[in-house]
């Protein structure tokens, strides 16, 4: 159930109904805290099991998907609405029919062509394309990120990876840590919300090396200490 209370997109329900009506049957894909909701009817058609829902519920399960961020894979759902780039992973565990990753990496661009990186943790992928791979593999490649609805706890939408192509063996060291995962994110906003960012040619950083240098590690701290605290709650 769906707290407006905390909502940065409705007040109400009845302020969500007033939305979905105003963009009904529509081509707009409106972007919102959380996420994008597509009103665009075939657009459901591209959601697996979308045929067994109506267009009412498609567009509540984007709703509930985007005010619910944490539960679903958002930097794959990041891959689908914008442009993948590039998936790497180490292989976890074998079935049958399925390759798990322990954790996928993921590069993107948005339509700005400005970058974006992320990971997902615990990735099943239908092993097709993927047989002649063992445990403990480490992967990079592309991919198809898709919706899907699954079910395991009521009706949700989340996003995966199917049809793996251009598929190479990389050396585990190639795999990114969490760490610079976290820099990396540091440096686009230093970037992107520098005071200099309009007087910036993007090749050479302006600002003082030393006062970089330090706000950085700042927001690393930062970011380290919310994650410990995160994890510290789900214990």
């Amino acid at each position: 159930m769906i707290n407006f209370d905390e909502s940065e997109n409705w007040s109400s329900w009845d302020e969500w109904v007033r939305c979905k009506k105003h963009h009904y049957g529509s081509k707009t894909a409106l972007q919102v805290f959380g996420g994008i909701i597509d009103f665009d009817p075939d657009r459901q058609k591209d959601l697996v099991g979308g045929d067994k829902i109506t267009y009412d519920e498609y567009l509540d399960l984007q709703m509930m998907a985007c005010e619910s961020k944490e539960k679903a894979r958002w930097d794959f759902a990041m891959c689908y609405y914008y442009h993948p780039l590039e998936f790497k992973g180490e292989i976890e565990r074998i079935t049958k029919a399925a390759v798990c990753f322990k954790r996928i990496y993921v590069s993107g661009m948005y339509d700005d062509g400005i970058c974006f990186d992320g990971k997902e943790d615990h990735v099943w992928i239908d092993k097709n394309g993927l047989e002649d791979y063992k445990v403990g593999d480490c992967l990079s490649f592309f991919a198809e990120p898709y919706r899907y609805i699954k079910t395991g706890n009521g009706k949700q939408i989340d996003f995966g990876l199917r049809n793996p192509q251009g598929i190479k063996k990389i050396d585990k060291y190639e795999l990114p840590s969490d760490e610079q995962l976290m820099l990396e994110s540091i440096n686009s906003i230093i970037c992107e919300t520098c005071y200099l960012n309009e007087q910036c040619s993007g090749s050479m950083c302006m600002r003082n090396k030393n006062e970089v240098k330090n706000l950085r590690n700042d927001m690393l701290a930062m970011l380290k200490a919310a994650k410990s605290s995160n994890n510290t709650g789900r214990e």
